[in-house]
Formats: C-alpha cells, structure tokens, sequence
C-alpha cells in the first residue's frame, strides 16, 4: 500500500505521535482500540482514501508514538495532529478505546468533528448497567499476569478475551492480530502513568449535547454488553444510527473488511464531504 505521507510530530509534553496520510477529499482520521495500532487499519484505508484524506496515527504509548499510555490526554493529542496537519475539521471514526477517545474529542472540540463513527464502542462514564459478566474486561487480572508472569502470558491470556475472537477460517487476520498484541510495549499494565490532566469526559448526561451525524458500527457477533451499549448509545445520541456487519465481532473491520467498509461508506457518502 502506498502512502501519501507518513511522518511524526512532538507535543507540547515531549511525547512523539506517528501517522500516515492517504488520499484526498475531507479528512477521515481513524483511531484505533487499547493494545493495538494504526495497522488494525490496513483493510480500510485503501477503499477510504478513494474518496478521503485519510489520517491514521498510533495513540501515545501505543505503536511508534511515544509517552506513556493517557486516554485524558489523547483527545489533546488527536487536537495537535490536526493543527499539524492544517486540518480544520474531520470526521472522527474511533474504535473500542478509540471510540471513547472520538467522544471525548467532539466534547472538547465539537466545531473540528463533522460526523462521527463509533466502532464498537465502550460504555461512556455514568453507564447503568455494569460491565461484570463473562464478556468483563479483567484489567486488574491482565496487570497481575504482566508483572507477575510476563508480557507473553498476559499476550495470550487477552488474545483469548472474546473481544479478540477470529473465525477459524480467519488464520490471516490471526496472525496479524497476534503480531499487534506482540507489538504492544504492556506499559500501561507494567508501569502507568497517572492522568495527565482531568479529562471531558463522555458521560451519558452529556451524549445530548452531540449533534453531528453519528454511525454506531458493530459486527453481528459482538459481546453481549457492547451490544447493549450500541443499542444505549443510539438511543441517546440526538442524530445517530446503528448498522450491524455480519460475519464477526469486535474485530469486524479485520474480519470482514469488505463488507464493513461498504457500510462506512455508504454512511460517509450520505454525508455529501
């Protein structure tokens, strides 16, 4: 895949962010979920930037881009690389963790996002039902495995999470999966950094306040409880829709790239830029 521009800029902090730039039209920026990188992208930037500018970038702590792991400080960081880049406004297409992030930036930031995509999208704060069935996120239980017993068995323990379930016919999106979770440095497990500073938080009272076009994207087999948020999230969110993509989970856009572009956009092309 050829690449218009790929480069790295410093933050007011010192901490160095990586992207890649593809194609031209109004931006598209793309920012992806915890443990993983921009390459979770490869499927989607090729059809994307037939009709995009397309702006893709490794979060601090996360793939080439340095700092420690910071989700208070990521949405500051998205608001750097824009002004970087001379980009004015974009749409905002975040994934799991990513999409916490595409929340908390149009709250900070509203008159840079024109639409936005929720992939997968984790519980805002204030959420009502807790995430505490078989699908829960085990944090504290991952940062045990990581110091006590190695990045290698907490690598496995979290690729065996079902939010990271591949078909079985999928051993490709397999082994690039593995190759991300392998790339990731565990720093927010073996040494975390505190909050850089208090974060807008995407609370459920404040959902109202978010007026730009909004898809909630999700694969037919996602976990139960992200299932409910989607449907929550729709619910609440003054302009937003829900599509489903058959075929996958929280990987849908690995798994069935296909089908989970065409539905992006088909979105974005309703949109008119």
């Amino acid at each position: 895949m050829s690449l218009a521009a790929q480069g790295s800029f410093e933050t007011a902090d010192g901490a160095r962010i990586a992207y890649e730039i593809q194609g031209e039209g109004h931006p598209l920026v793309l920012i992806h979920g915890w443990s993983l990188n921009l390459r979770m992208w490869d499927d989607q930037v090729p059809t994307f930037s037939n009709s995009h500018q397309v702006v893709r970038y490794d979060r601090r702590g996360f793939g080439l881009s340095g700092g420690g792991e910071d989700t208070t400080q990521d949405p500051d960081d998205l608001r750097a690389l824009l002004s970087h880049l001379g980009i004015e406004k974009a749409h905002i297409l975040g994934m799991s963790q990513g999409a916490w992030i595409a929340l908390s930036f149009v709250l900070s930031y509203a008159g840079m996002v024109s639409a936005l995509i929720l992939h997968g999208p984790q519980a805002p704060s204030g959420f009502g039902l807790p995430w505490d069935g078989a699908d829960r996120f085990p944090l504290e239980q991952y940062r045990e495995l990581a110091r006590g017993s190695g990045l290698r068995v907490f690598r496995k323990a979290w690729g065996e999470h079902p939010l990271m379930t591949i078909p079985p016919h999928r051993g490709d999106v397999k082994a690039r999966l593995e190759r991300m979770i392998d790339a990731y440095s565990g720093s927010g497990l073996l040494d975390p950094v505190a909050p850089s500073k208090e974060a807008i938080s995407p609370r459920m009272e404040r959902l109202s306040e978010i007026l730009v076009p909004t898809l909630v994207v999700i694969g037919s087999q996602e976990i139960p409880y992200f299932r409910i948020v989607a449907d929550a999230l729709v619910y609440t969110l003054p302009n937003a829709k829900k599509v489903v993509v058959e075929g996958g989970g929280h990987l849908i856009n690995m798994i069935e790239p296909e089908k989970y572009n065409e539905r992006v956009v088909e979105f974005l092309s309703e949109l008119g830029h």
